[in-house]
């Protein structure tokens, strides 16, 4: 066996210095002779003649999980082993024995576990995920080693404030977690873990994301043991016969939201009613929570896949729909052609204005009429004085305006000390969180219809690099998405949910009633456009039932969620 054991004078349980004679850890509390299960490592074990391995935190499917110490860059870490349970056993030597006739699958099964590590090492550079900085292998398995992220999960943030938080608190949190999450799904790799117990909120007050397995591990119908999270795990990976994909990411991280602006995660996926009409939570949290959140949040939460948003950046549009909306109604009111408008709702104000700049001209007038009146009568009374001044001062006179424009562009060039950074192919919805170089702000000039994401900055202007003045305005314009939206199917749906999804899609709605033998009473029973692409802003048919099928009582305590839109 390579390894040798050293404690180094550690507490192997949050790797924290031990005084010598202590029988625990003050910190932590782990023994001071405490140890790992025979089937895992032991503690104080070295690993690449470098990281110290400490106590076991975890089984998930594929890995054991470490913390550990790394005694080169003197940190913090956690250690992931590729360790297979269901294919492996540990020799007494602590190398990995394969279980007989379980090679193949172990070989298959260990190679994707360092592809997976590989792609993650080479996204290390995204502030949202937990950097991956190492892989080697010993004891005839694999090992990777990440960083140690300082701080509480959400879970335990979420329990400090009170269990819960409102949209306003969680946005700024979320919205560089999906960034991140588009990046990885770009990249091929798919989490299927996301809950608030893998989400850190580090030191920095910021979201980090850990918890990595390959896909394997979080589905059943595998070789591998499955580790899936109650309420936070998507259907289908509980399903034998459904593929797992970006749509299983974006269910895991819409129950995490759903549990940070709720207090509570949904039902287990395994468990879910199929018409995906099972989520309910307290009506004065439903009436607090913005009906586009709700709206997207219902979508990403559907039981059936292909019914649910079907990626992270078609999520960030959703949960940055009515942002967008307002921000054009701002834009509008400021359009010249509603100036009558924006006089009609704030008259008081827009009369004061004018009084005050009608005084302000004729005071100006008057003064420009006596400075004229004052040179015409000197000028007939000293007309000599007039042409002496002229001839002396026609030489200094070029000299002067030199001055003044030397001291102007310096003052100028002062002024633009900073590069205006590029924000093209940004989200202005994340760019408008950041502090921008020299306290630069970022406004919406317009927005146009394109096959980019919502949002998403086209053009700038100053462009990137051009000098400008701290605090400058980079005027932008974004990205409203295609013109033509596809108009989901929406049977089964309650009526009132249908109608505000297909409302923040942009459509208008009109609701025919129809006789149904299949859907109780205020169900949709088809959406008539059901799969066409329409403009934004054409009328959609809800064909909703007026059959009163089953009688439904609903908790008292909670609210079904859309029965306050």
């Amino acid at each position: 066996m390579p390894e040798y054991k050293d404690r180094g004078g550690l507490c192997m349980g949050c790797m924290n210095p031990l005084p010598e004679g202590r029988r625990e850890c003050g910190i932590c509390g782990y023994p001071a002779n405490g140890n790992n299960e025979p089937m895992y490592l032991p503690v104080g074990t070295i690993l690449s003649d470098r990281y110290v391995v400490g106590k076991l935190l975890d089984h998930v499917g594929d890995a054991a999980v470490y913390i550990g110490f790394d005694r080169v860059l003197k940190s913090l870490i956690i250690m992931r082993e590729f360790f297979p349970d269901t294919l492996v056993e540990r020799a007494p030597d602590g190398e990995i024995q394969v279980i007989s006739g379980c090679e193949n699958t172990f070989r298959d099964y260990y190679e994707k576990f360092r592809v997976h590590a590989r792609a993650l090492a080479r996204m290390r550079e995204l502030s949202s995920v937990v950097a991956l900085y190492d892989i080697f292998d010993q004891n005839r398995t694999a090992y990777t080693i990440s960083e140690y992220c300082e701080g509480n999960t959400l879970e335990t943030r979420l329990k400090q404030v009170g269990g819960r938080m409102n949209w306003d608190e969680a946005r700024p949190l979320f919205m560089p977690l999906l960034s991140s999450l588009i990046s990885l799904h770009s990249a091929g790799v798919f989490h299927l873990g996301i809950s608030p117990n893998n989400i850190i909120v580090g030191s920095d007050g910021k979201l980090h994301l850990q918890g990595f397995s390959i896909p394997e591990a979080r589905r059943v119908s595998t070789d591998l043991r499955p580790h899936l999270i109650a309420g936070y795990s998507a259907p289908e990976q509980y399903d034998f016969g459904q593929d797992i994909g970006a749509w299983s990411d974006v269910y895991g991280l819409a129950a995490t939201i759903f549990r940070t602006l709720t207090g509570n995660p949904p039902p287990e996926g395994s468990r879910r009613a199929k018409d995906s009409n099972d989520l309910f939570v307290p009506s004065e949290i439903a009436a607090e929570m913005p009906d586009y959140i709700a709206a997207a949040l219902f979508n990403a939460l559907q039981v059936k896949p292909d019914n649910r948003i079907r990626s992270i950046e078609h999520f960030r549009d959703q949960l940055s729909t009515a942002p967008a909306v307002s921000r054009l109604r701002e834009n509008e009111d400021q359009d010249p052609q509603n100036t009558v408008e924006a006089e009609e709702e704030e008259p008081v104000p827009e009369k004061k204005n004018n009084r005050a700049k009608y005084a302000m001209l004729i005071v100006l007038a008057v003064f420009v009429f006596l400075l004229l009146l004052a040179g015409t009568t000197l000028l007939i009374m000293f007309p000599d004085l007039f042409r002496g001044g002229e001839e002396t001062s026609s030489t200094p006179l070029p000299s002067l305006i030199e001055s003044t424009t030397t001291s102007t562009t310096t003052t100028q060039t002062e002024e633009a000390s900073y590069a205006t950074p590029g924000l093209v192919g940004k989200s202005y919805y994340d760019v408008r969180e950041s502090n921008l170089i020299g306290g630069m702000k970022v406004e919406v000039e317009y927005k146009v219809y394109s096959d980019r994401p919502i949002g998403e900055i086209i053009k700038q202007t100053p462009n990137a690099e051009t000098p400008a003045a701290a605090g400058a305005t980079i005027k932008v314009i974004i990205s409203d998405g295609p013109k033509d939206k596809l108009v989901p199917d929406l049977s089964g749906w309650n009526s009132q949910q249908a109608e505000q999804l297909l409302k923040s899609l942009g459509f208008r709605v009109t609701i025919s009633k129809v006789y149904s033998e299949t859907y109780d009473i205020d169900i949709v029973e088809s959406v008539q456009e059901a799969g066409k692409s329409l403009e934004e802003g054409s009328m959609v048919t809800l064909r909703v039932s007026e059959t009163k099928l089953t009688t439904t009582t609903q908790p008292t305590e909670a609210t079904n969620w859309w029965d306050n839109f």
